[in-house]
């Protein structure tokens, strides 16, 4: 007997050792660190399209950084209108060099501010002279510069500011802010903003999404609250024409929160899934924008939301992974005529709607000769916990998309984030194409590509949720 239980001995030391090991794997604690830099551009430099001549408030980068056991993911939220592909591509290169995280496992997202520099043209000349022989002349290009520098650094800092932390998630619900802006005018036409108190419309011909979602992130020692990420499903175009820089209602949403949580707290927001849903209610008279008008009441709102929803926000063991893939959607067509038409173009004066048209022939052309028929789009899911994760999109996505994939998703907390690392455009779903009008014009994406990014993002939450996928 002696002899038997001296044989299994080792063998149960063993299996010990494998059951410790495993559980402690799974005890590491969640880590994040966070950093905020200064964005903003000097007076003078263009403010969406037109020269500046103040700040209502400072341009961010903002930056969270997560980690557990090996993996590791950073997240960034730049006040830019959106994210040029080339931008993304060169960020995320150079911060998986300096910190060791993988390129897949970093999202750069633009929170679409409306007051955002137009540095865009300049980035994309800059970037390509850096990745020629030629050498730009950094004085030339001192803002974009110093922008991808100090992004880059945004995610070397975050790095190095990891601490362990407890992790809260939840719904609120802030109805009366959002409106979908496309309408059924009684001539048949479905239009964009209609207009205020217009007879003529009929109905709105989608809903909304009045949830915001909540990711809390409290100091695991001592229990305080220092960062949040949001998610809200509506455009920052609540300022209207301004010659000063703003981050939008993001900034008094973190105004407020800070009178809660202190000063040094960090709020990161996401827009949601809103190509077609705005701020406007066209029961009411216009023209509904102002920085202190109406941009600081929807902060100040979603701020309400969210601390009424404090005390209720869920908390789970911490498990943490990052996944991505990339899918291929189908690219719009045009015609030989409609190639000529722009090349031959030559009317100074243009609507804005035929400039779009212009832009978008030109661009496919460019992507066509570039990729074929379809766009590659990448799609990345963060796992926080067996019910919460972040799934990021590009593009300006239709709001009846991002519900079809929170309904379906295998995670009950699933924040959307679009305008991530690549990818302006509108992408709406199949029933808008033949309703035409704003958003149709200005989307590159063929009929059905809305559908197929949203189930490959759903795919890849269920692979990541049953661990089916390669995450790191």
């Amino acid at each position: 007997m002696r002899i038997f239980i001296h044989l299994l001995l080792p063998a149960f030391l063993i299996l010990f050792s494998c059951q410790q090991q495993n559980t402690e794997k799974r005890g590491d604690d969640l880590k994040v660190g966070v950093s905020v830099f200064d964005m903003t551009p000097p007076t003078g430099y263009l403010v969406h399209k037109v020269k500046s001549d103040g700040v209502l408030d400072s341009l961010e980068i903002k930056t969270m950084v997560f980690s557990q056991s090996d993996r590791t993911g950073a997240l960034v939220m730049a006040d830019l209108f959106y994210i040029p592909l080339e931008l993304s591509d060169l960020i995320r290169r150079e911060a998986a060099e300096q910190t060791g995280i993988p390129v897949s496992n970093i999202c750069l997202a633009a929170t679409h501010t409306h007051a955002d520099p137009t540095c865009y043209g300049e980035m994309e000349d800059y970037i390509s002279k850096m990745g020629s022989s030629l050498i730009p002349n950094e004085g030339n290009y001192a803002y974009v510069a110093q922008l991808i520098q100090k992004i880059v650094y945004s995610i070397v800092e975050a790095q190095k500011n990891l601490k362990p932390v407890l992790l809260r998630s939840g719904f609120a619900q802030v109805d009366g802010l959002a409106f979908n802006r496309r309408h059924l005018m009684k001539d048949g036409t479905v239009r964009m903003n209609g207009g205020f108190l217009n007879p003529d419309i009929v109905r709105t011909v989608g809903p909304v999404d009045n949830e915001l979602g909540i990711i809390l992130f409290d100091d695991k020692h001592d229990k305080t609250a220092f960062a949040s990420f949001t998610t809200f499903a509506m455009q920052l175009a609540t300022i209207g024409n301004t010659t000063k820089f703003s981050s939008g209602f993001p900034h008094f949403l973190e105004q407020e929160l800070q009178k809660y949580f202190g000063n040094d707290f960090l709020s990161v927001f996401g827009e949601g899934p809103c190509a077609d849903v705005n701020h406007w209610d066209i029961t009411k008279p216009g023209p509904q924008t102002g920085y202190e008008e109406v941009t600081s009441s929807i902060g100040r709102k979603l701020a309400t939301g969210f601390l009424q929803e404090t005390p209720k926000l869920e908390r789970m063991n911490e498990i943490f992974k990052v996944s991505s893939k990339v899918v291929n959607v189908p690219l719009q067509t045009y015609s030989d005529m409609d190639l000529e038409w722009v090349v031959s173009h030559k009317d100074s004066i243009t609507p804005a709607i035929v400039q779009a048209r212009i832009k978008k022939i030109l661009s496919l052309q460019k992507l066509i000769k570039k990729y074929g028929d379809t766009l590659p789009l990448e799609i990345q899911v963060f796992m926080f916990n067996e019910e919460t994760a972040i799934v990021a999109l590009p593009g300006q996505i239709f709001v009846e998309l991002g519900l079809a994939l929170k309904r379906d998703s295998p995670f009950k907390n699933t924040l959307i984030l679009t305008l991530a690392n690549s990818h302006e455009e509108c992408i709406p779903l199949r029933k808008a194409f033949p309703e035409g009008s704003y958003e149709i014009v200005y989307s590159l994406i063929d009929s059905g590509g809305g559908e197929i990014l949203i189930e490959k993002a759903l795919s890849l939450l269920n692979e990541v949720k049953t661990n089916k996928t390669n995450s790191y």
